[in-house]
């Protein structure tokens, strides 16, 4: 169960829909339970069951409503009684005013607004001035990732000053003081780690490297600025030492603000942020029909595996084949898997004929790849060439017509792509990456496994009451034929030979997914200059398997994250 915030709007109307208040596994004993649920203005909520069938409401010739249920299975259908459902809120700060209001204003009383302020409560000072170099010394201390010098403070201060004159509040002046400095080049631009004697006048400071590396890691692996401990680093000269900041690099790793890199790096690397992009065609796909707690466990997957791939140190070989997975009850079920209980995304063991195992064929891969309808091997097979193996295929030309599948079942894929790649420069490019999409053709819109592909004309006929209480009809058309050619001549029958054969390079998978870490955590794509950086990284991990979190932590000690004059400032 979870709950869903929203815009109000009709009951047929989805709106502005999200999820809210984390996930709680109901058990069949009598328990309470207590969540926050976070709303934005204008929002209101309401309770969700996952998993659980939704019936079809419907009028009969007019009259009241009647309620349409799949058909239940032999042992009954999970529900849920509500016995009473208390909401308490809105829901105050523990002290008032909140302390993010003490950020700026510290212990400073306050008061209600005086007519014509856009502000419901303003500050109250004695002595503005004081006050105003104080607040704002204090604001940029801690906001600032790195010392910045009296020359530059005068600048702010002065700008609140000179509001005050102008007959601004107390409160409007410091407001503008603040924004002013979160608008500058000291919030705005990361400094580039060079040597300390770099002058960096166009952006009010001089650069240091020791600032600048704990201003790098920090963002890379908490997208944010360095906490406490971090500057203390930076500030003692220590971060060039190896071994502390292998120390900084694990106590990052090992904290909550990792979430927000293995989310954000997922996001744009992995493609994750488009999760929710397609809804499935429930003419082809009625099993899938409002199964938002199928989606949600594939992201949820993903982002475990990631987490685990640095944290347990996995060889980077399970981006494509591995003997385990991350599921939970939903995706079990989905993956053909021994039932598990729970929503808890964990760990569990792959039987030795699973097609799954690796972020390859995990359910959310599959399904970013995907159009909601049909799969195309020409997208699965660029995708997965370009993002896990590392090898983008050329763009496409103009010229050239999409490869559209026939969902009336007219023609197979294969035919498709027979046809459109009868021209020589066709064929040459299709080649590096068709047959890998091919292998995945056993695969749906959602990852579930299937051996022949549906249509809504030719086949064999399929027909019953969805999820929803809908009617559905399809047809089994023809056989999946899953296997290929690679480039370079080796063949593959299935999935399983495929990763047999990816696998053998883990290199060119270590190699991708260092240059993936490099350009997130340095802003700029791998230059020729860096190739002999790289290969040398690579040089240091190969002995042990090519591991996440040693390339990761390889990546951090190199001239490619410090810097190429980082040496220069060890006392």
């Amino acid at each position: 169960m979870t709950f869903r915030a929203r815009k109000p709007s009709g009951a047929d109307v989805s709106g502005d829909v999200r999820a809210t208040g984390g996930l709680m596994d109901v058990q069949p004993e009598r328990a309470n339970y207590e969540t926050t649920v976070r709303l934005r203005t204008g929002e209101t909520f309401e309770y969700s069951l996952l998993g659980l069938p939704v019936p079809l409401a419907r009028n009969v010739d007019g009259g009241p409503p009647t309620y349409r249920y799949p058909p239940f299975p032999d042992d009954g259908q999970p529900g849920v009684a509500f016995q009473q459902l208390d909401i308490e809120g809105p829901l105050s700060p523990d002290t008032w005013p909140p302390p993010s209001h003490r950020v700026l204003f510290g212990d400073l009383p306050i008061r209600k607004s005086k007519n014509g302020s856009v502000l419901r409560v303003e500050v109250v000072s004695e002595n503005p001035q004081h006050d105003a170099r104080r607040l704002i010394r204090g604001f940029i201390e801690r906001a600032a990732r790195q010392p910045v010098s009296d020359e530059t403070r005068e600048t702010f201060e002065q700008l609140i000053l000179y509001r005050l004159k102008q007959g601004a509040t107390f409160t409007e002046a410091m407001l503008a003081g603040y924004e002013a400095f979160l608008c500058s080049g000291h919030m705005l631009y990361l400094h580039e780690p060079v040597s300390p004697q770099a002058d960096r006048s166009d952006l009010g400071t001089k650069a240091d490297v020791q600032y600048s590396i704990a201003s790098r890691l920090s963002h890379f692996l908490t997208n944010t600025r360095p906490d406490p401990q971090l500057l203390d680093r930076a500030r003692n000269k220590q971060l060039l030492d190896a071994d502390i900041l292998r120390q900084e690099t694990n106590r990052l790793i090992e904290g909550n603000g990792f979430e927000r890199f293995v989310e954000n790096f997922t996001d744009y690397w992995l493609s994750l942020r488009h999760i929710h992009r397609d809804e499935p065609d429930v003419r082809l796909h009625p099993e899938y029909r409002f199964d938002a707690y199928l989606v949600e466990s594939m992201e949820r997957e993903t982002r475990a595996f990631f987490t685990a791939m640095i944290r347990q140190n996995y060889p980077v070989s399970v981006l494509l084949d591995a003997d385990f997975a991350y599921v939970n009850d939903r995706l079990a079920q989905h993956y053909q898997l021994p039932p598990v209980s729970g929503s808890a995304i964990r760990k569990v063991p792959l039987p030795d004929d699973s097609p799954y195992g690796g972020l390859l064929t995990q359910a959310a891969i599959l399904k970013v790849t995907a159009n909601g309808t049909t799969t195309s091997p020409v997208v699965r097979g660029a995708w997965i060439m370009e993002r896990l193996i590392g090898q983008p295929p050329p763009p496409p030309p103009a010229s050239v017509p999409a490869v559209e599948p026939d969902i009336r079942g007219a023609k197979t894929v294969r035919d498709l792509l027979a046809l459109h790649t009868k021209s020589e420069s066709c064929a040459k490019c299709h080649a590096r990456f068709d047959p890998v999409g091919l292998a995945l053709e056993n695969f749906d819109i959602f990852g579930g496994w299937r051996t022949q592909y549906r249509s809504l004309a030719e086949g064999k006929n399929v027909s019953g009451i969805d999820r929803a209480g809908h009617n559905f009809e399809y047809t089994l058309a023809s056989a999946v034929d899953a296997s290929g050619v690679l480039r370079d001549g080796r063949d593959f029958q299935n999935i399983h030979d495929l990763k047999k054969l990816l696998s053998a390079d883990p290199r060119q998978s270590g190699r991708n997914l260092l240059q993936q870490f490099t350009v997130y955590a340095t802003g700029t794509p791998v230059r020729f200059s860096d190739r002999r950086e790289i290969e040398k990284i690579l040089n240091t991990v190969a002995m042990d398997g090519y591991r996440t979190a040693d390339l990761l932590h390889a990546l951090i000690q190199s001239e490619i994250f410090q810097g190429p004059h980082a040496t220069e400032a060890i006392p």
